[in-house]
């Protein structure tokens, strides 16, 4: 069986393996232009497609080919064998560029990814392909041209969901490619009940399969001394990612804590920093907040993180962000909102601090809680990070996933019925 993977993931040691190079003058200029720097940064990406291909591999007669999008490559397309995967890297320099056209019809057509992904899977053939996500357009638009072979769509997110306008301004061509993937696909996998209800709309006759994401490998590090009280940290801080709602309830907890500092690491726009530097000087809290741009390696954003005393994820659409597993993971105590998910933590043992979607006070509040009651962060910590080693056997996760995989194979290939089991509307 050859399954081909087609996401955003990269990590430093694939990247090894191309020719990278920088921009020209002329790519510079509209880059800086049109404030795509945040978006031009050669990063970590999608590492939990890396974890999938870990558990692929231990699967008896299973062929890994992973197809992804890469900036700043000197060639179009290149290729490798690494640990036994096939790795595809493809050019996204110019589709990057190309989110700059209003037209969703224009745009189709002078979009680059979609005809040099059509070469590499008809290269390789292969039984399936599994998508990671609608919402990244350089991964997700190339599916709209390979509907002739049996495709499982996996949701990280619902990029139309309407929560999302309350909280930022969506892209609407980024919508309209989704509508229409979804509209086309016939096989989706998720856990989530409130997604279920979001694609039902638009396509009635989704074939929606109850697929367990696998849990992250995450690297062994040692604790670093302290330098940061709370740290908001993300791939991309925005309104979705409460860094406003971090930094307002911090000028609640200063009343109390005249030196609490707060740290946001990860990338942001020029725009977004400069609205929040406004919020931070208006509120008085200069000497409280600092920003740390986003790293190259995944592995040293979280000894970044481990710097701070407390992680504070206020997020709005996230049904548990990977951040806040992540930070469980390390042994830091969390404060998120309470999300679809994230009451879920708590189920058996405390695991994390939960404050009201939207309300500053009950973050401030959460915030306090964990500052004066060291035996509160000291349970968190344990509870957290247990919790998370306990999460990361995979193995009867993969056991279900490759059920879902085969039976997406036979339904499309032979119209072999899927079992009930496997279909989240029967779960």
């Amino acid at each position: 069986m050859k399954i081909l993977i087609l996401s955003a993931y990269t990590n430093a040691e694939l990247r090894k393996h191309l020719q990278l190079k920088e921009y020209g003058k002329t790519a510079s200029f509209l880059i800086k232009m049109n404030r795509l720097s945040n978006r031009t940064k050669v990063i970590d990406k999608a590492l939990w497609v890396g974890d999938l291909i870990k558990e692929l591999k231990k699967q008896e007669g299973v062929e890994i080919v992973s197809v992804s999008p890469q900036i700043k490559m000197a060639k179009r397309v290149e290729s490798f064998i690494y640990d036994g995967v096939n790795y595809y890297f493809y050019s996204a320099d110019f589709s990057q560029v190309a989110r700059l056209v209003k037209n969703y019809w224009l745009w189709k057509r002078i979009e680059t990814c979609s005809g040099r992904v059509r070469k590499i899977v008809d290269m390789e053939e292969p039984d399936i392909i599994i998508l990671f996500g609608t919402e990244n357009f350089t991964v997700s638009a190339p599916i709209l041209k390979l509907m002739d072979y049996p495709v499982l769509c996996l949701l990280q997110t619902v990029y139309s969901n309407p929560e999302r306008a309350k909280y930022t301004t969506p892209n609407k061509m980024i919508i309209k490619l989704e509508k229409e993937i979804l509209s086309n696909v016939k096989y989706i996998g998720t856990g989530s009940k409130d997604y279920y209800g979001l694609i039902r709309k638009i396509n009635p006759d989704l074939t929606v399969l109850k697929y367990t994401w696998i849990s992250s490998s995450l690297p062994h590090l040692e604790s670093h001394q302290k330098k940061y009280d709370f740290v908001n940290y993300a791939f991309n801080l925005d309104p979705r990612k409460g860094d406003e709602d971090a930094v307002r309830a911090l000028a609640i907890v200063k009343k109390t804590h005249p030196k609490v500092t707060l740290n946001l690491a990860g990338g942001i726009s020029e725009s977004r920093k400069e609205y929040i530097m406004g919020i931070v000087q208006e509120l008085g809290l200069e000497d409280n907040v600092s920003f740390t741009p986003m790293f190259e390696r995944k592995e040293d954003m979280y000894r970044h993180v481990l710097r701070a005393r407390y992680v504070l994820l206020p997020v709005k659409l996230d049904l548990v962000s990977t951040t806040t597993r992540e930070a469980m993971y390390y042994g830091l105590p969390v404060i998120t909102n309470i999300t679809p998910g994230t009451p879920a933590l708590n189920a058996e043992k405390q695991c994390v601090l939960l404050a009201e979607k939207g309300n500053i006070e009950s973050l401030a509040k959460r915030m306090l809680e964990v500052m004066e009651n060291k035996e509160l962060a000291k349970m968190l910590s344990e509870n957290g990070h247990e919790y998370m080693v306990k999460q990361m056997d995979n193995r009867p996760k993969m056991e279900r996933n490759m059920k879902i995989i085969k039976s997406v194979i036979e339904n499309y290939n032979e119209g072999a019925m899927i079992p009930e089991d496997l279909l989240l509307d029967k779960i």
